[in-house]
């Protein structure tokens, strides 16, 4: 399974490859080619951490708030940039951050094999299942051929969620491949901990459980949630396959969760008593589309756990455990919860086991014909989505379009600007900017994030009027206090605004002015 892991990655990395190898002296790569916003919010989390902050304090939104205990994962590689050898930071910045995705990707796809390892001893049905988790996707290509890619309001599920797909995780997010890492060890430890003997045995593995979760919490917090009712649709298999209750295992995983417990405490406490955190999170809309785009992601492996279901509630292995993990998704993807879709958090990993067995096991009853060319169809309908979504991503790339590629004038002048802004400075620019800048230089920005700017749909609307020559100059320093702007930066993305030259500006002083740039320090 390593050849294979190694072939994802590769896979995974081609485009990345490609990006740079495009990159010349006029336009820049600047490390992402899928979900470059978050992306590029990634880098700019790492850059407070290679500036010595162990705290995160968002930089899209202009508003002060106190630093909080989050994103832990990215200031930590953000550090560990800025031990590399002199250079570009913002370039050491990515390249650490792809190290770690390629890490990070291979260990979880070593755990992924060895969960399935430890849920049966079929060695061709664990094989085929880790290539489902690997490179599987769902049907969206059905819906991307014909030109169809938002059916009922949403992209299909296998382009956008990354908890749903592991490609996706490998292509972009090394931080939910460790959380999803240490999920899967902690339901191995917990379900360890139920089958064993010895007491202090099954406590210590109950331990380890909760350490594990804890660990995922600080990565991804509401992550710990789904452990939980995991864990808890495990403990009622347990109970309804032993016909008693288990309270020595309820036990245990109590254990579990009290000792993953403070990281969703502390969670909860900050996104309710914060209110610039607050007003983030209220904004953090990632809610589940139609149900019809759940069957259209899972359905076929659904379909295939149904036919594996009643053998694998009845086998001696750990398969009933994946059932219970599927069957209580469907009640967390539609939880009174603003990022509903993302709870679906792993489970292609018990539907690949679940349909894998099918295949293995229960269609060749049905025949050998059918069995002999069921895994082979059954891969070849789920990873066209990722191969669509590599090449198209490549075929984008060759042009070099904005925001993969930065305009070197830019560059320069937001590396001018890094030398000159000081802790706590707020950038007024146009949102397409602003995404980029925190990246790039340790400032806040006024616009540049959906979620991470508050109120970020007024204040694109505020930064559009700023700019337009229709605008009065006492609104517009009205509004430069009002929200403690430090500098303007103008530069193509604010000229296509409005017409207002903000040289001419009594208020703005330009020290900076090259390749079409234009950078202007707020007169006190």
């Amino acid at each position: 399974m390593l050849l294979i892991s190694l072939l994802a990655l590769m896979v995974t990395s081609f485009p990345y490859l490609l990006g740079r190898a495009l990159q010349d002296e006029s336009r820049i790569f600047g490390g992402f080619v899928y979900n470059v916003e978050d992306g590029y919010s990634y880098l700019a989390k790492m850059r407070q951490g290679a500036g010595g902050s162990w705290l995160f304090t968002i930089a899209y939104t202009a508003e002060s708030h106190p630093p909080r205990f989050f994103f832990a994962f990215h200031l930590l590689l953000g550090r560990l940039a800025a031990l590399l050898p002199e250079g570009d930071l913002t370039a050491r910045l990515a390249w650490t951050y792809h190290a770690a995705r390629l890490l990070f990707g291979l260990g979880l796809l070593l755990t992924v094999y060895s969960f399935l390892a430890a849920c049966t001893a079929n060695m061709r049905l664990r094989r085929l299942a880790f290539l489902l988790v690997t490179f599987g996707g769902g049907l969206g290509w059905l819906l991307i051929a014909p030109g169809r890619p938002e059916w009922l309001g949403s992209y299909p599920l296998d382009l956008i969620l990354p908890e749903g797909f592991t490609f996706l995780v490998l292509y972009l997010m090394p931080h939910i491949a460790l959380a999803r890492t240490l999920l899967l060890w902690g339901l191995l430890f917990l379900l360890w901990a139920w089958q064993g003997t010895a007491p202090a045995a099954r406590t210590g593995w109950a331990a380890a459980a909760g350490a594990a979760w804890l660990g995922m919490g600080v990565i991804v917090p509401f992550y710990v949630a789904v452990a939980w009712a995991v864990s808890g649709a495990a403990w009622v298999a347990w109970a309804s396959r032993r016909r008693v209750l288990p309270w020595r295992e309820a036990g245990l995983a109590a254990l579990a969760a009290l000792l993953s417990a403070p990281i969703v405490l502390y969670s909860a406490w900050v996104f309710t008593h914060d209110p610039v955190m607050a007003a983030w999170a209220a904004q953090n809309l990632i809610l589940s589309p139609h149900p019809l785009h759940y069957l259209a992601a899972f359905g076929l492996l659904l379909l295939l756990t149904l036919l594996a279901a009643r053998g694998a509630w009845r086998e001696g292995g750990l398969s009933w455990a994946a059932l219970a993990w599927v069957a209580v998704v469907p009640l967390l993807v539609y939880l009174p919860f603003n990022l509903q879709r993302r709870l679906v958090e792993g489970v292609q990993v018990p539907l690949s086991l679940l349909a894998a067995r099918a295949v293995v096991v229960d269609l060749p009853r049905w025949g050998r014909t059918l069995s002999r060319w069921a895994a082979p169809l059954l891969l070849m309908l789920l990873i066209p989505t990722n191969l669509l979504l590599i090449v198209a991503n490549c075929q984008v790339l060759l042009s070099r379009p904005a925001p993969i590629f930065r305009d070197a004038g830019e560059i320069a002048a937001l590396d001018w600007l890094g030398s000159q802004v000081e802790p706590g400075d707020v950038v007024l620019s146009a949102y397409e900017t602003g995404n980029y800048l925190p990246a790039r230089v340790a400032a806040r920005v006024f616009v540049g994030h959906g979620p991470e700017t508050v109120r970020c749909a007024e204040k694109r609307a505020l930064a559009t009027q700023f700019f337009d020559a229709a605008a009065q100059d006492t609104w517009r320093l009205d509004l430069l206090r009002s929200y403690g702007i430090d500098w303007v930066f103008w530069g193509p993305a604010e000229r296509a605004l409005g017409g207002w030259d903000p040289r001419s500006a009594p208020y703005l002083q330009p020290l900076y002015q090259q390749d079409g740039y234009v950078l202007l320090r707020v007169v006190p």
